[in-house]
């Protein structure tokens, strides 16, 4: 009885210790693992800040590509092992590719990338997430940034604002030939002619 008594042991031992192996060495790889998405934003940034645009747009858009794809993680591995991905941060990198586009003189998709920014911090969505009152009026503020700054490109570059669907143009003609409220109000005072619309 004794034998095995002492194999028990033995076995139960022998499997502590390869646990606590793969325990320690599973720590470490945490304790060194680096976030990617926060790594290629502070790369932009830095790349931003020097005037290399279009490597901080490169940046800015490897950042956004990494939380996408941990925002879709599939093993449950991922989920509960690793921190989750930042999507004020994403909103940030969104925002900032905006502006080097502008910087970089590309208005179209720099429209595209503050829309995506708004999309991912539209200010209000932070109410009731167990964060405090300084985070979210941060985020408040942060949002209220994008969309200044996306207005300021419509007013800058009404094309922009045209092709978006938020200028001040003409509009497009009916094509059955009758006018379009707004093209033509009329000469009456008032509400406008009747007949005209």
């Amino acid at each position: 009885m004794e034998r095995k008594t002492t194999l028990r042991k033995r076995v139960v031992v022998i499997l502590t210790v390869l646990v606590g192996i793969a325990s320690i060495a599973f720590g470490l790889h945490l304790y060194s693992w680096r976030d990617a998405q926060v790594e290629f934003y502070n790369r932009g940034l830095v790349a931003y800040r020097t005037g290399d645009v279009q490597q901080a747009i490169k940046f800015f858009d490897q950042s956004l590509s990494v939380y996408k794809s941990r925002v879709n993680r599939e093993g449950w591995q991922e989920r509960v092992l690793y921190p989750a991905p930042d999507r004020g941060m994403a909103a940030q990198a969104a925002f900032h590719k905006a502006k080097a586009l502008l910087y970089a003189r590309q208005a179209k998709p720099a429209v595209q990338a503050f829309q995506e920014s708004l999309e991912l911090n539209p200010g209000n969505l932070y109410q009731g997430r167990g964060l405090s009152q300084r985070e979210v009026l941060e985020a408040e503020e942060t949002a209220k940034i994008v969309k200044y700054d996306l207005e300021l490109l419509f007013k800058n570059d009404p094309s922009q604002a045209q092709q978006q669907g938020k200028g001040k143009g003409q509009g497009k003609p009916d094509p059955n030939g009758k006018p379009v409220p707004s093209d033509d109000p009329g000469k009456q005072p008032g509400k406008g002619n009747r007949d005209a619309i």
